[in-house]
C-alpha cells in the first residue's frame, strides 16, 4: 500500500489533515489539545505523516523555540480530494 493511501485510513492521520487544513499550521500543543490528546499517537501520526511528504515541521529559531506543522502541496492536493470525495459520497 502506498504512503497516502494508508493515511487514509488512520482516523487520527486524517484528523489532524483536516484541522491543518483549516488553521494552516499548528503546534504540537494545540495538536495534542485540540485533534489527539493520546500523545504516543500523536506523536506515531506526526512521523508517519511526515514520511509520506503530507505534512512537514518547521522549526523557528525563537525564544522559547516553536515547532510548527503544515500541510506540504502534496498534503493540500490530498485533502482536497478527500473533501471531493466527501462530498461525492453525500457524507
Amino acid at each position: 500500500m502506498v504512503d497516502w493511501q494508508k493515511a487514509l485510513f488512520e482516523l487520527s492521520d486524517t484528523r489532524i489533515l483536516f484541522y491543518l487544513k483549516e488553521k494552516k499550521a499548528a503546534r504540537y500543543y494545540e495538536l495534542s489539545d485540540h485533534v489527539i490528546e493520546n500523545r504516543s499517537t500523536l506523536a506515531t501520526s506526526l512521523k508517519g505523516l511526515q514520511a509520506a511528504g503530507l505534512i512537514e515541521r518547521k522549526v523557528k529559531d525563537t525564544r522559547p523555540i516553536r515547532t510548527e506543522y503544515r500541510l506540504t502541496p502534496k498534503g493540500e492536493r490530498f485533502v482536497e480530494s478527500l473533501l471531493v470525495s466527501k462530498k461525492i459520497l453525500g457524507l
